[in-house]
């Protein structure tokens, strides 16, 4: 089973999305049992954010992680437009009572934002984090050199992760981020792992790989992108699934370990454009 560092915590490199959760017109009941099916598997690092479904899906986190908060390593966002001064502690409150916990494991900036300087922002999390509401500071939608230039600013407290956008149809992360993460004891949160992926169609030469792959290991094709996102460097991948076949599916990636051969016959069907991340500010 494969493990990543985030600060001092060793977590399983597959964890659970919940964007949409939550979202009215849902089955809340359904998609917190399915959560909570996936940390009694053992995929134990749940994310979400502030603003997905307007908060509905913390409150259907917080039925999933009921009883067992200890359990999960739990990971949630501030959004931009309320990451200033007088906005951020509002907020980050709001979510841990949604969430229904007195502290989040991980504590993310949704995304760079145009109006609030970030040495504002971050100041607000070093707050935070010393009064114990969040044990550790992240960012998402950070590239490399805007990453690295936070961390500057932070100084010796350390940014734990960055959560990115990162498939096979999108290898930017490859570039200059996951190295820098390696580099740097940081972790990197892939969100979308498989997204559109099987709209390519079964004709086109990834999706042939895949399937060669995973019919030789037993496993599905989704299986086999997700278990080598998370054998690229410091990488948690957070699949959302509701399915519970879906969810196994996603399990087994934490067990299956791709040879360099079936790696590199990956990349040649998937290839990197070789850039970085853009740096989008909301």
């Amino acid at each position: 089973m494969q493990y990543i560092q985030i600060g001092d915590d060793r977590v399983p490199a597959i964890g659970q999305g919940t964007w949409k959760m939550g979202a009215e017109g849902q089955d809340h009941r359904a998609e917190a049992e399915a959560v909570r099916y996936g940390i009694d598997v053992g995929l134990t690092l749940i994310d979400t954010a502030e603003a997905y479904a307007q908060g509905g899906s913390e409150r259907v986190v917080a039925q999933a992680i009921k009883g067992i908060r200890d359990r999960v390593f739990l990971v949630t966002k501030v959004a931009p437009s309320n990451a200033g001064r007088d906005t951020f502690r509002h907020s980050l409150t709001e979510s841990l009572k949604r969430l229904e916990t007195d502290y989040v494991d991980l504590y993310l900036l949704h995304w760079p934002s145009k109006t609030v300087p970030l040495e504002e922002t971050l100041a607000a999390m070093t707050l935070a984090h010393r009064d114990g509401l969040i044990r550790y500071i992240g960012l998402s939608n950070f590239p490399t050199e805007h990453l690295d230039e936070a961390q500057t600013l932070l100084g010796d407290l350390p940014i734990a992760a960055d959560q990115v956008e990162y498939q096979l149809t999108n290898r930017r992360a490859e570039t200059a981020l996951i190295p820098y993460a390696a580099r740097h004891g940081k972790a990197i949160m892939a969100y979308s792992p498989v997204k559109d992926l099987f709209d390519l169609g079964e004709n086109h030469p990834g999706i042939k790989t895949l399937n060669n792959i995973a019919e030789s290991h037993r496993v599905s094709a989704e299986t086999v992108a997700l278990a080598y996102l998370i054998g690229s460097g410091p990488v948690v991948a957070i699949p959302k699934a509701v399915q519970r076949a879906h969810i196994d599916a996603n399990r087994q990636a934490l067990d299956l370990e791709l040879s360099a051969d079936e790696r590199r016959a990956i990349q040649e069907a998937f290839p990197s454009p070789g850039e970085d991340l853009p740096f989008v500010a909301l």
